[in-house]
């Protein structure tokens, strides 16, 4: 992708000094923008969100509702576009900046897809009724785009997770992760069920239940068929529909969902949910190795932070320190392929690995998975782990990969 630079008049625009160092980066830039100005050039450059827009659900229909309305106030009541970029400069005597995107796997539209969508739909539509703006945020610099892509696509939900877990919907699951140690580290005393729940104890490394749960639906047969290649990449790009897809899981159709139903599955997947963590881990911590191995350099790779000294180098489940960070982008594709091992029991509905275990089946094919992970990563993806996350067909090559190693071991 060639670098995109864009000249566009705002209102309001305001540059916020880091408040740590003004000198220093990333810098934040606010700004109001028409509607009928917003770049549809900006509609290649949607890699680094992690949600799919799907312009069918209500909220999206609200918003292109809002945008066709008598009402000036879309502004104040839309969340608006939070955009990644390589530089931003204004022009004070025309009112106009000039923002320059680079590199298609960091910059580009983090948040506000739905947003965007609908407001190049209603940039030609007849029903257009008033001069609308949106308000538009702009940071320079970011080292680390997953992280902020994740924490600004997570506020929906946050409200779920702590009413889900008033319920007690999450009392089962404990029940199971309490028993899971990895690296004499007890996750489950790092797993928020609500929102802010460790914020009073600034407690390093939380992980969101969501993050869990989006993790265990890969392997769960009444989500997806151990059998059938249709894969959970929404297990990767959004958390909140992982979150609501587990709480909605019933046996008779209800579509409120079923604790009982629920309670029972989690029961079934008792056998293996410790070593899907431990699987996770395992690879996590090895993936850079393996790299290594093969003389490939991990470590060049831009999500790989080898020479970025504020980000998150710490494997999720055991609190290791690591060289290197391992994207979710890869980590959901590779952790989720291992499916393909899963057995159930035609009588009990219980959970098995089958003729091969994870940890084996992974020491297996970890040369293969790593190097088709960085192959695809470097020419077909433009080194982006949003976009490795949500390649169905790399889906494809890593499941067959795993499903067939377990025919082998069938047969022999």
């Amino acid at each position: 992708m060639e670098k995109l630079n864009l000249k566009i008049p705002v209102k309001s625009f305001k540059r916020f000094e880091n408040p740590y160092n003004p000198k220093d980066t990333p810098a934040k830039y606010q700004f109001f923008m028409n509607t009928l100005d917003v770049p549809r050039e900006l509609e290649n450059w949607l890699d680094v969100n992690p949600r799919e827009q799907k312009l069918n659900t209500d909220v999206a229909r609200a918003i292109l509702e809002s945008l066709n309305s008598f009402d000036d106030n879309f502004h104040l009541l839309n969340r608006g576009l939070l955009i990644a970029a390589d530089e931003i400069s204004y022009d004070n005597q025309s009112c106009t900046i000039n923002l320059v995107l680079s590199d298609i796997g960091k910059h580009g539209i983090v948040d506000g897809g739905h947003t965007f969508r609908q407001i190049l739909a209603s940039q030609n539509s007849p029903k257009n009724q008033a001069l609308k703006f949106v308000q538009c945020e702009v940071i320079t610099n970011v080292s680390h785009i997953e992280s902020l892509a994740e924490a600004r696509n997570t506020s929906v939900a946050v409200d779920d997770k702590s009413m889900e877990e008033l319920k007690g919907s999450f009392d089962s699951l404990k029940s199971i992760l309490d028993t899971i140690i990895i690296d004499d580290d007890k996750f489950l005393d790092r797993v928020a069920f609500k929102q802010n729940e460790f914020w009073s104890e600034k407690k390093a490394n939380v992980i969101d239940v969501r993050e869990v749960i989006a993790i265990l639906n890969m392997f769960n047969p009444y989500l997806y068929n151990p059998r059938e290649s249709s894969h959970p990449i929404q297990s990767y790009t959004g958390k909140e529909v992982s979150l609501a897809r587990f709480i909605k899981l019933d046996g008779n159709g209800n579509k409120e969902g079923n604790k009982d139903f629920r309670d029972m599955v989690i029961k079934q997947m008792a056998p293996i949910i410790p070593d899907i963590f431990k699987l996770w881990d395992k690879i996590e911590r090895e993936f850079p190795e393996v790299s290594r191995d093969l003389k490939r350099r991990y470590g060049s790779k831009p999500y790989s932070n080898h020479n970025n000294p504020n980000a998150k180098k710490i494997s999720l489940f055991s609190n290791y320190l690591l060289e290197y960070t391992i994207p979710r982008g890869i980590m959901y594709p590779v952790v989720g392929a291992f499916r393909a091992l899963i057995k159930v029991d035609d009588t009990t509905g219980m959970l098995s690995w089958g003729e091969i275990d994870p940890f084996s089946a992974w020491d297996e094919k970890k040369e293969f998975i790593v190097n088709t992970i960085l192959d695809s990563s470097e020419k077909n993806f433009s080194n982006s782990p949003e976009r490795i996350g949500k390649a169905s067909i790399l889906w494809d090559s890593l499941y067959y990969q795993i499903m067939f190693l377990a025919m082998q071991k069938a047969k022999n």
